[in-house]
């Protein structure tokens, strides 16, 4: 029985590999539609979503993990040398799963200095925008004014 669950711990660390592998993916495509000249908000949305679900995932495969361990942990503890290879097998999974972990950290920091630059980029654009409408309407109300003819006093006496 313990072999069944010691597999399960297992099978459930390389799963957490591959669920952060698909994490650094999505930071690298966040990371390049920020840096894009023109940035797709769409696919940035789809983007963040789709890494909320990866999020969601890798919290369930945490829980379970930590319930399964809670389990077994004693039994693997007093026989350290019957489960010798799968200890070692875990620690290695930990220890690749806690680097890339950094990776994610890493990529994450970038791509958020990244977005406060992109949002400082359409801040400044919408400022623009709006300084321009407002010229536009300063000239336009001038224009009209220049068309229209004041009254005229005509002095008629000399």
């Amino acid at each position: 029985m313990s072999e069944a669950y010691m597999s399960m711990l297992i099978e459930s660390q390389e799963r957490k590999l591959e669920l952060l592998d698909r994490a650094i993916e999505l930071d690298r495509e966040q990371e390049e539609i920020i840096t894009g000249s023109e940035p797709d908000l769409r696919a940035l949305d789809a983007n963040i979503d789709a890494k909320g679900a990866l999020i969601d995932e890798l919290d369930k495969l945490d829980d379970g993990f930590e319930a399964l361990y809670n389990k077994v942990r004693d039994e693997f503890i007093n026989n350290k040398d019957a489960h010798k290879e799968e200890i070692r097998t875990l620690q290695d999974l930990i220890r690749r799963i806690t680097e890339k972990i950094a990776e994610v950290e890493a990529i994450e920091a970038r791509s958020r200095v990244n977005f406060e630059m992109f949002m400082k980029r359409k801040k400044h654009s919408i400022k623009d925008t709006k300084s321009s409408v407002r010229a536009a309407n300063v000239y336009a109300v001038n224009m009209r004014r220049m068309n229209k003819i004041d009254s005229v006093f005509v002095d008629n006496k000399k």
